[in-house]
């Protein structure tokens, strides 16, 4: 749709509370990228400014950016996209509801106004269609490029990447199991992480290596370093995106419970392991990340899923999803073992008739 060359539409983000971290701030950022598409809009990027994790600087914004924001919101009438627009029009994917609502509230048919949405209801779910977009901003941001092209060279592409998220520094200390499920904040047993490095160490000897992701301090990680063969980031200054790119890069991510796992996760086509003490355990025999039990306040992804599951648990008895819920002790399954290693001999280059200029006859 063509807009009238007068015709002045924004779409932004608002950024509430001095910001989130950048895992949480994506999700309101991507929303507002999709409303600009369905809107032909302009999108406005966060108010990083008012974030006191500094993320302006890696997106080329000023640190006093939130005053134009805030002037747009002042000089434009505000039009609201909250939770309930999306649940009244059918929550889900939110280009769908978008649509609806703009629809809905004659939008096409209005030429000045400022589209505004905050907060992180919906999840990464309802804004899979953003899933490029996300990539793509975190990989321009000023210092993504210049950090990945020096990990590429501390990679061996030989051998199998495992990619470990290890989230200490602003997390609690670790707890009983039980209080898991009670808070978001709080970092996992080290124990559990090197109980996976053990089983993956076990089953691909000196075939793989360990991509170490972390704001820890060195000392809190050296159980990990002087046992396993490990690729660390930390000395990357300014490795917000590129961390997370690279996660979602390896063949193999193993999350913390924390919103910047999840972003990865959601970029990364590769299978992920969760700590599942922090999961809701149902009888029917799956897991759930909801904050309550599913069947309490079940949002229409989680009743897809669980329709979805039991249809599948009787085709294919056995079959694990992409993410896959390992118990305290670490000990990850066979299949999830053999799963990534073909995963990792698919991806090499010599099986790539591209860039191999060969392929295996079938």
């Amino acid at each position: 749709m063509n807009l009238h060359p007068l015709a002045l539409r924004y779409c932004l983000p608002r950024v509430r509370n001095r910001g989130h971290g950048l895992g949480n701030e994506m999700i309101p950022w991507a929303r507002a990228f999709l409303a600009s598409q369905v809107l032909d809009a302009k999108l406005l990027a966060p108010a990083f400014g008012m974030n006191r994790r500094g993320y302006w600087r890696h997106f080329g914004a000023a640190p006093d950016d939130w005053i134009f924001n805030r002037a747009i919101e002042k000089l434009y009438p505000v039009v609201e996209f909250t939770e309930a627009d999306w649940l009244e029009h059918g929550g889900g994917d939110v280009v769908a509801a978008l649509r609806g609502f703009a629809e809905a509230r004659g939008l096409h048919r209005r030429s000045v106004y400022a589209l505004v949405t905050d907060d992180l209801w919906g999840g990464y779910h309802h804004i899979q269609a953003a899933r490029e977009f996300v990539r793509s901003t975190l990989y321009r941001s000023r210092f993504a490029a210049r950090n990945l092209h020096v990990l590429a060279g501390r990679i061996d592409p030989a051998r199998i990447l495992v990619a470990m998220h290890v989230r200490l520094g602003d997390f609690a200390p670790a707890g009983q199991l039980a209080d898991y499920r009670q808070s978001a904040s709080v970092s996992l047993p080290m124990q559990w992480y090197r109980g996976i490095a053990e089983s993956l160490q076990r089953a691909w000897g000196d075939g793989w290596q360990l991509l170490l992701v972390s704001d820890g301090e060195q000392a809190q990680l050296q159980p990990l370093i002087d046992a396993f063969p490990c690729v660390i980031t930390g000395d990357l200054a300014d490795g917000d995106c590129s961390d997370a790119l690279a996660l979602a890069g390896a063949d193999l991510l193993v999350c913390s419970v924390s919103s910047y796992s999840v972003m990865a996760a959601f970029l990364s086509d590769a299978p992920y392991l969760w700590f599942a003490p922090a999961l809701h355990r149902d009888p029917q025999g799956y897991y759930s990340a909801a904050a309550d039990a599913p069947e309490a306040h079940p949002s229409d992804a989680t009743r897809r899923a669980v329709d979805y599951y039991h249809r599948e648990r009787t085709r294919h008895p056995g079959q694990l999803g992409r993410g896959v819920a390992i118990d305290a002790d670490g000990v990850v399954p066979p299949a999830i073992i053999d799963t990534v290693a073909q995963r990792h001999r698919a991806r090499r280059w010599e099986l790539d008739l591209v860039r191999g200029g060969v392929a295996p006859m079938t």
